[in-house]
């Protein structure tokens, strides 16, 4: 979804830079890709993941 608006701009302009963003995303759908950056694997390859902790406690249901 893209939106710009003066509350909220998605995707967040700097969402390719948080791998807080990136690594649930990854997760979520693998062959995820952010418009204007490239796939969501590869940008997470690039930033550090440090400070993000994966929570093995917590399960992402997607609607089918």
């Amino acid at each position: 979804m893209r939106l710009d608006r003066e509350e909220l701009t998605l995707p967040h302009p700097r969402a390719h830079e948080r791998a807080f963003v990136l690594a649930p995303w990854l997760d979520a759908d693998p062959q995820a890709e952010l418009a204007g950056h490239g796939p969501v694997a590869e940008l997470l390859a690039v930033v550090s993941e440090a400070g993000v902790t994966r929570r093995d406690d917590i399960e992402l249901h997607l609607p089918q």
